[in-house]
């Protein structure tokens, strides 16, 4: 940790030396979206409409010393209508020395959507009725992360890894003057590392992996926290197929009535039928293994394990700027509950500008 806390700092030096900005260019992109929804996380069938907006500002440039700059923040509305700021980031290109970037909430390193099938978004993140657990990742928090140079190292191979120095802090807007409030050591830890690779072996095909971990938590806990993902996507012709696995061991100091581990397998297929049509189908199956007390007489405790299923269905037809789309989902023992059952299903409609 020690080692990788100075090689980031030695890149910052580096690239304050001397360098002068040179005028760059600001742009502003964003999305109009709307939705009619029935059912969802509720067991009622409730059925509701929603009209959502982001908006992007960028800006880049150069400097004079040949590298290169980007700075984006995104303005979302909030749930009261009121303008929130947030998912800011700042990078720095340093040539063959690779990118050094700054990110409040934003610069995610999770590799668990990247499988990435799905006509309009990836499988049940897209719309769906649980929230599977797939562990941490570092654009929840504030971090500094460091990637290497595209196009060096053979298979199209790129690394990155980030570092939140102190977990909790606030995200959303931080001044550039932050200090970070005081974290004391705690049980999952106030430190996160995470480390993440990926690859092109061949053409169309995309792999992957992360690995994330919390350190300077309780050394007394019945287990520390980490998480991981790899996946594998593979394009050909008018089809898309993925794979991808994530593991996450939540932090805990006592294990007995709790989920210690979950486990998620994802896949689907997706096929262009058009240039204007896509359709997709996907399948995650979210597995979560609770460990129960030691009963009385017995010299071991026992795991119960629940897996949650879920089945997406999307299609989406592209007019000019416009996406309309239908996304279904289903899910069994959702939520990781034996015996509850959702479906959810939302017509939408998307601009892109």
């Amino acid at each position: 940790m020690r080692n990788i806390t100075k090689t980031l700092l030695v890149l910052v030096s580096s690239f304050t030396i001397s360098f002068a900005a040179v005028a760059g260019e600001v742009t502003l992109t964003g999305s109009a979206k709307a939705s009619y929804t029935i059912g969802g996380t509720d067991d009622a069938m409730d059925k509701g409409i929603g009209v959502s907006n982001e908006l992007k500002v960028a800006a880049s440039g150069e400097l004079d010393n040949g590298f290169t700059w980007n700075y984006h923040l995104d303005l979302d509305p909030g749930a009261a209508g009121a303008l929130t700021q947030d998912d800011a980031a700042l990078t720095i290109t340093m040539g063959d020395a690779g990118t050094i970037g700054f990110f409040d909430g934003e610069g995610s390193l999770h590799s668990n959507l990247a499988w990435g099938v799905g006509a309009l978004g990836t499988g049940s993140d897209y719309a769906g009725t649980m929230t599977i657990n797939y562990g941490n990742d570092v654009d929840s928090e504030a971090n500094i992360q460091y990637h290497t140079p595209a196009d060096v190292l053979p298979f199209g191979l790129s690394a990155k890894v980030g570092y939140v120095p102190n977990v909790g802090d606030q995200t959303g807007g931080n001044d550039f003057k932050n200090t970070g409030a005081i974290n004391p050591v705690v049980e999952g830890g106030n430190k996160l590392t995470q480390y993440r690779v990926d690859a092109t072996p061949l053409d169309g095909l995309n792999i992957g992996a992360d690995y994330a971990t919390e350190s300077g938590g309780d050394t007394g806990t019945a287990q520390q926290e980490e998480s991981g993902a790899y996946y594998a996507k593979y394009a050909f012709g008018n089809f898309k197929v993925g794979y991808g696995k994530s593991l996450y061991a939540p932090a805990m100091t006592n294990k007995d009535g709790f989920f210690t581990m979950y486990e998620t397998d994802s896949y689907g297929i997706e096929f262009a039928v058009n240039d204007q049509l896509s359709i997709s189908y996907s399948k995650e199956k979210s597995e979560g293994t609770k460990d129960n007390a030691i009963a009385d007489g017995s010299t071991s405790d026992t795991k119960t394990k629940v897996e949650s299923d879920i089945v997406s269905l999307q299609a989406a037809y592209v007019i000019g700027g416009a996406t309309i789309g239908i996304a279904q989902t289903e899910t069994s023992d959702a939520d990781y509950t034996a015996g509850k059952e959702e479906k959810v299903t939302v017509l939408s409609i998307a601009m892109a500008f």
